[in-house]
């Protein structure tokens, strides 16, 4: 199988196509589960994305509420031009739907991306580097080669890892963390 991101997105996008509604839940439940059991609650500020139910995605509603009940500042991203915004988000934050038919928070209260500790990325597949493949718009790649080091990247996966991308440029910054629903894969210490 050729490895390449194109490829991969493509084969992915189907693989989750596939995915019943049912299995959507039960794999969220089972990777919030091995997400709540990790040593990364200790932070104040945390970016997470919103869910798409249309793209079939990691359902994300319960860890936005488990940090908003640990009193912890919660940004989301607002897509502007070609890049996030991080939107400081509540229990009462009221939201929208974009042209991607993704919700995004009406409120405009921004987070300076420089302050944030802890970044919940969505994701396609990944690979045993801890490499992966988004939806191809590189808007989290653009926001996380201008992260400190020291910003934990986690990821979330419907799927285990491959093996390989094929085509990993120097601009692809690799996660920390990714969450699966049958185990956490670790490609650095836990900072």
């Amino acid at each position: 199988m050729n490895n390449n991101k194109k490829i991969l997105r493509q084969i992915f996008k189907e693989e989750r196509s596939h995915l019943s509604k049912e299995q959507i839940k039960e794999y969220s439940e089972s990777i919030f589960n091995n997400l709540k059991i990790l040593d990364i609650w200790s932070k104040k500020f945390y970016h997470i994305y919103i869910s798409s139910k249309t793209k079939r995605e990691v359902e994300t509603k319960d860890i936005i509420k488990l940090l908003l009940n640990k009193n912890k500042i919660v940004a989301v991203p607002k897509i502007f031009q070609r890049n996030l915004k991080h939107i400081e988000i509540d229990q009462n934050t009221r939201y929208s739907i974009n042209q991607f038919g993704i919700r995004e928070p009406i409120r405009t209260k921004h987070i300076d991306p420089s302050i944030l500790e802890v970044i919940i990325v969505p994701l396609l597949i990944f690979d045993l580097h801890g490499n992966r493949v988004g939806y191809g718009g590189g808007y989290y790649d653009r926001f996380l080669t201008n992260l400190d080091l020291n910003v934990l990247k986690v990821g979330l996966s419907l799927f285990d890892p491959i093996d390989k991308i094929s085509d990993i440029k120097d601009y692809d910054m690799p996660l920390d963390l990714i969450v699966t629903p049958k185990k956490t894969y670790g490609f650095s210490k836990i900072r």
